[in-house]
């Protein structure tokens, strides 16, 4: 708690957003693999009114990377902390869950989803794809099929979340 707290003091002066994690969101990322470890509500209410940070991701069930088979999100624990505290929450390890536990997360108090695995993964098929023609030299080429699909895919979320037209 003092770590992120002396975090959120250094970046508040500058205009920075500090995002924290308590728990542990389990699989892979970084070649670091974790189990999942479900934040505490009580430790939850704890961190956030001691140290301030800008928005705060719970682990409820979540993993980095794919899942293998469907997440169990503990959609109690997310209402119990939400009802607890006041800071937007985060759920990170969001590539790959249903649309319909995204919405029930989103409906229980959840403000942001994290979906880094599915971007860089639409990102390299479309590279992968442009590059099955065995000519194509030019980044621009490729690259430009990566932007596109992350940014279909990026509009299909923002709809899903229910985020369009609120900007």
């Amino acid at each position: 708690i003092r770590l992120t707290k002396m975090v959120v003091e250094a970046a508040r002066p500058m205009g920075v957003t500090v995002e924290a994690e308590l728990g542990t969101v389990g699989g892979k990322e970084d070649s670091v693999s974790a189990d999942i470890l479900y934040t505490d509500k009580d430790e939850a209410k704890a961190f956030a009114e001691q140290t301030g940070v800008d928005i705060f991701a719970i682990a409820i069930g979540t993993a980095h990377g794919f899942y293998k088979g469907e997440p169990k999100l503990d959609f109690e624990r997310l209402s119990e902390i939400r009802a607890l505290i006041d800071t937007p929450l985060v759920l990170h390890g969001g590539s790959g869950i249903p649309d319909e536990k995204v919405k029930e997360a989103i409906k229980r108090g959840m403000s942001k989803v994290n979906i880094a695995t599915e971007l860089r993964a639409a990102a390299t098929k479309a590279v992968r794809n442009v590059l099955e023609d065995g000519s194509v030299i030019d980044p621009k080429k490729y690259m430009g099929a990566a932007r596109d699909a992350v940014k279909a895919l990026c509009i299909e979320k923002i709809h899903l979340c229910g985020s369009n037209g609120r900007a």
